[in-house]
């Protein structure tokens, strides 16, 4: 079988890409997206990171790209959710497709807990007070023992922040369309149930990707039910919030902050309100990044091609 990699990923894994696929044929691209190792059409093909945001950035690439992988009998992506145009494409030209979602749990939920903690420790208070070099003490709330963390859509990225959560000795609720046990859950939510589940909750942690049923369910309502001392972290789809409503929410203190990693569109509008508040805190969808994302894609795909070759369903398989 014929196996596309990129150079890059090629080469940062070479040793068990070469010990798995000994007995196929690896074809290799470079970053034209020109063969230089194999000849041929790929039958199975991972699309890395570098493989992703370079289609992203240039259609000519992506389109030379999509020619090449034309037909291809399974293509493991590097990103979770395939909403976008992108995957729809190539999940056109694979017979089989298999996103990366769960690859990003760790560093999101890090990322979760980054802004959890700059919010409860006052952490940006702090970094006035020094740049005023003033010696005052605060009385932060310093502790997440028994707060309640709420997270809509308990996949692989819910269930990493629930596991950090419990380390902090929180209490953890989640919503899930269908049920799942953890022990690192206290009490699981249907997902007709957010609205109940998110009045309970001291952090509201988005989780759920982009979808007919998730568009803007976090609206006026929704922070209307929140507790004014609740944070509201979006690091799902921007879709999923009606940020005119959030903007209200958080100038009326309705709720007491938010954090964003994702909003609607993307890059944010420059006009957008959410720019300017101090309590609202924007980061460039950049949260599921870290050294080990490749290292994860590439084990997710070398697991996906053993089901593939055994005939087994996908990880995330579309």
């Amino acid at each position: 079988m014929k196996i596309c990699l990129s150079e890059f990923a090629y080469l940062s894994s070479e040793e068990i890409l070469n010990e798995t696929f000994k007995d196929h044929d690896i074809l290799l691209i470079d970053n034209k997206g020109s063969l230089i190792k194999g000849e041929g059409k790929p039958e199975v093909a991972l699309v890395s990171y570098e493989i992703m945001f370079r289609a992203l950035s240039n259609p000519e690439f992506f389109e030379k790209y999509l020619n090449l992988i034309d037909g291809c009998l399974f293509t493991q992506g590097s990103w979770a959710g395939t909403e976008s145009s992108a995957a729809q494409m190539l999940i056109k030209h694979s017979e089989i497709f298999s996103h990366g979602g769960g690859i990003h749990a760790i560093p999101i939920a890090t990322h979760v807990f980054s802004q959890i903690l700059r919010s409860v420790k006052s952490i940006d208070h702090h970094i006035q007070l020094q740049k005023e070099k003033k010696w005052e003490q605060m009385m932060s709330v310093g502790e997440l023992t028994d707060m309640t963390i709420g997270i809509t859509g308990f996949g692989g990225i819910g269930q990493e922040v629930a596991r950090l959560a419990k380390a902090f000795r929180m209490k953890v609720y989640a919503t899930k369309r269908t049920p799942v046990a953890s022990d690192n859950l206290d009490r699981l939510f249907r997902s007709t149930e957010i609205d109940e589940m998110i009045a309970h909750c001291d952090f509201v942690v988005n989780c759920l990707p982009a979808s007919d049923e998730t568009s803007k369910v976090f609206s006026k309502e929704q922070f209307e039910l929140m507790k004014s001392t609740s944070m509201f972290i979006n690091v799902g789809r921007g879709e999923a919030v009606d940020e005119t409503d959030l903007v209200n929410a958080l100038e009326s203190g309705e709720i007491l902050c938010a954090a964003l990693d994702v909003t609607d569109p993307e890059p944010l509008s420059l006009d957008s309100p959410l720019w300017d508040l101090d309590n609202c805190y924007i980061t460039p969808h950049d949260s599921a990044w870290g050294p080990r994302a490749p290292e994860r894609a590439i084990d997710l795909f070398i697991d996906n091609f053993k089901r593939f070759s055994a005939g087994e369903k996908l990880i995330n398989q579309v």
